[in-house]
């Protein structure tokens, strides 16, 4: 599972500015992840998967992904596209029993529940959007008492999505298929830095190789291995830029053993090699 790395681990939320156009070499892959991400659209159009939709989010737009929901998010076409992404993580939710019993997880918990999106136009859109900003805000500058005033906005954002949720026309469960996909991509996240072959995945969803390989391509729309490929790649990407290590280590610790191996598909994937691209300064190169 994607783990996102919070500044406060005991208080589980922080704000994100994206740029799909610093991400361009950066192939999104299907993932997951165990908190609650909600996205504000400034400028530009990208494309969302989540859970069995594709849909369009343009500016002034607001989507929440469920925790633990297959999703990705990708450029439309050649447009360019800036939002901002708000992750919560579910434990700071539980920490009030009466209002997460009662309200938040029997929307948390709906496995059939994977996303909303609010069209820019409406009020809760621009509602959520400013307590997001206000979030934000409050996570910069840390005034004395801020994290009385985080819980009260957050309380606030949520209140919003569950007016919404509990008159959404209900969906029905996620197909059991799609459970299998997430139990070989959590697989796939726990154990990325080992040796796997394609029975290890195949044996985390109980399914045989040839069900493996077809429901990757039905979800993830790539290879199992493919796509334990890209996740070791996009974890080789972080360790560049946030590491002093060499690319031999990196290498290693993201599961490819010969280096030449990860070499190339670094190459192959992102237009240069993982040297040339540490050198030229990740700050400046197409990545973010």
């Amino acid at each position: 599972m994607d783990t996102i790395i919070f500044q406060n681990e005991s208080l589980p939320v922080q704000v994100e500015l994206e740029n799909v156009a610093l991400r361009e070499m950066h192939s999104e892959i299907l993932h997951l992840h165990d908190n609650v991400e909600i996205i504000v659209i400034n400028s530009g159009t990208v494309i969302c998967s989540a859970g069995e939709d594709n849909f369009e989010l343009r500016a002034g737009d607001v989507c929440l992904i469920n925790h633990k929901q297959m999703h990705r998010i990708c450029a439309n076409g050649e447009a360019r596209c800036a939002y901002k992404v708000l992750n919560v993580g579910v434990s700071l939710l539980m920490q009030n029993p009466l209002i997460y019993q009662k309200y938040l997880k029997p929307m948390i918990e709906d496995n059939s529940f994977s996303h909303i999106s609010f069209d820019g136009n409406s009020g809760a859109a621009a509602k959520i959007a400013e307590l997001i900003t206000d979030i934000d805000e409050l996570l910069h500058t840390l005034p004395s008492g801020y994290e009385l005033r985080l819980i009260a906005l957050l309380h606030l954002l949520f209140h919003e999505i569950y007016l919404t949720y509990v008159n959404e026309p209900k969906k029905p469960p996620m197909e059991n298929n799609a459970f299998i996909q997430q139990k070989m991509i959590e697989y796939i996240y726990n154990h990325f830095n080992e040796e796997i072959i394609l029975d290890d995945i195949a044996h985390a969803g109980n399914v045989s190789r040839s069900q493996c390989a077809k429901i990757f391509k039905k979800y993830a729309h790539i290879s199992p291995m493919n796509f334990l490929n890209k996740h070791r790649l996009e974890i080789s990407l972080h360790l560049l830029r946030s590491t002093t290590n060499s690319v031999s280590e990196i290498a290693q610790s993201c599961g490819f053993f010969d280096q030449s191996y990860f070499n190339r598909l670094f190459l192959r994937e992102y237009g240069c090699t993982p040297l040339s691209y540490r050198k030229s300064g990740w700050k400046s190169s197409s990545i973010s």
